[in-house]
C-alpha cells in the first residue's frame, strides 16, 4: 500500500512541474527512493541534465548529472516536510532552475554537494 502512495506523490509531483512521467522512476528498495528528470538546465552547470531526487526519510534535493551521466551531484536540498506539497516541489524547482538563489522563503543548503546513487 505504501508503493501506490508513493507512486502516486511521484506522480502529482511530476504533474506540477508539467512532466510527463515518462524520464522517472522508483526505487522501491529501503530506504524508498524517486528519481525524476528535470526538464532545463541548472545556472553554473551549463550543458548538465538536471533531476530531481526524493529520498523516504530525507526529502528533495537537486541534482546534476556529472560528465558520463553516471553519477549525480546533489546541489540543493529542499528543506521542511520530507513530503511537501508537490506544488511546494514544483516552485521551489522552478525557481532553482530560473537561478533564483536561496528560494525566496524557503531554506535551501548551497552548495551541497553529496555524491547520490
Amino acid at each position: 500500500m505504501f508503493m501506490t502512495a508513493v507512486r502516486d506523490y511521484a506522480r502529482r509531483v511530476s504533474a506540477e512541474l508539467g512532466l510527463s512521467g515518462e524520464s522517472s522512476c522508483v526505487d522501491e528498495e529501503r530506504p524508498l527512493r524517486l528519481y525524476l528528470a528535470v526538464d532545463g538546465r541548472l545556472p553554473g552547470h551549463p550543458g548538465r541534465d538536471v533531476a530531481l531526487l526524493w529520498t523516504d526519510g530525507r526529502g528533495w534535493e537537486l541534482a546534476v548529472e556529472e560528465p558520463g551521466g553516471t553519477e549525480l551531484t546533489v546541489v540543493a536540498r529542499l528543506r521542511g516536510a520530507v513530503e511537501p506539497p508537490p506544488r511546494t516541489v514544483a516552485r521551489w524547482a522552478g525557481r532553482l532552475l530560473s537561478g533564483q538563489w536561496p528560494v525566496p522563503g524557503e531554506q535551501v543548503d548551497r552548495p551541497l554537494v553529496r555524491r547520490a546513487g
